[in-house]
């Protein structure tokens, strides 16, 4: 140790180690706050690159966008909507004799030509408008507003049925099938085959029409071989799928063969017996509609009361 330093008291060496802890504080502070201000500026030179690099790509992703909504326009305007507003293979039902009409609903943006080709033989029979078939019964029922191109088939045969092409000409040409189901309408008169019935009381004979599609023109009601619509004491009553035969106080008159003949049906017939009130002249068909649900409820009723009097009962 020098003879400088020996001397020194102890305060001055506290007072010399405080000042140099003093100049190291000072110098630590100074590089803290020069390596804040350099990383403040480094962040202030990072964002200004970054927003010149974002405004850039906000620049060049716009020109994109505007590229890209020209091509999604485009393609918009050039993937329209379907050609036909009917659904492919609709199924329509006609009855045998009755009316077929086959839609055929096309887009109103759509200008080209409508024609049907019948499938079966790859016919054509309609274009546009005119009818391109010798057989008068196809015709197009075309509605302009609705845009409709129907085909019309009138009195319906069971050869019709199949399917039918609805072709328009765009390109390439673009089509729907549409089934035709043709069915069999077959009038039925109820208690048929015979119905047997009291002298004096009412007639009423029910007609129904099974597989129709559209009510008949008219029912003609027939007494063996003569038309009895409009005969006295004789009352029709028309529905969309039955008629009603009425007639008051039947006698021995109105035996025979009654028949249904609707316009656009097989026609039904029934023999209806018409008998005196007395019990020799009862059939055993008539005493079994007769007291058929009469004898059940009787023996029903017997039944019961033998099974209650069963327990007391004596024992032998």
């Amino acid at each position: 140790m020098s003879p400088e330093k020996a001397v020194l008291p102890t305060w001055t060496r506290m007072a010399l180690r405080s000042q140099k802890f003093l100049t190291y504080l000072v110098i630590l502070l100074c590089l803290v706050q020069f390596i804040n201000g350099s990383s403040h500026s480094l962040k202030n030179v990072e964002n200004a690159m970054f927003r010149h690099r974002r405004s850039y790509e906000l620049r060049r992703k716009g020109k994109e966008s505007v590229g890209d909504s020209n091509s999604v326009k485009s393609m918009s305007n050039g993937s329209k909507p379907g050609v036909f507003a009917t659904e492919n293979c609709t199924v329509v039902v006609a009855q045998i004799g009755g009316t077929a009409t086959l839609p055929c609903v096309v887009r109103k943006f759509n200008n080209g030509v409508v024609s049907w080709i019948r499938k079966q033989d790859y016919h054509l029979l309609t274009v546009g408008p005119t009818t391109y078939n010798t057989d008068d019964r196809f015709l197009v029922e075309h509605v302009r507003h609705l845009q409709n191109w129907g085909l019309l088939i009138k009195h319906v045969q069971p050869s019709d049925a199949g399917f039918y092409e609805c072709q328009m000409s765009t390109h390439p040409p673009t089509s729907i099938l549409i089934e035709l189901k043709v069915t069999k309408a077959l009038a039925e008169i109820q208690g048929a085959p015979d119905l047997y019935m009291r002298a004096g009381s009412s007639l009423r004979l029910v007609c129904t029409l099974r597989h129709s599609t559209e009510p008949p023109a008219f029912v003609f009601w027939y007494h063996e071989q003569r038309m009895i619509n409009y005969d006295p004491g004789v009352t029709v009553k028309e529905g969309r799928s039955s008629s009603v035969l009425l007639l008051q106080d039947a006698d021995k008159s109105h035996n025979g063969n009654y028949t249904c003949s609707p316009s656009n049906a097989v026609p039904a017939s029934i023999n209806v017996h018409v008998l005196n009130a007395t019990a020799e002249e009862k059939p055993a068909a008539m005493q079994h509609a007769n007291t058929s649900s009469s004898s059940s409820y009787s023996l029903a009723r017997c039944s019961i009361l033998l099974i209650a009097l069963i327990p007391v009962l004596p024992n032998t």
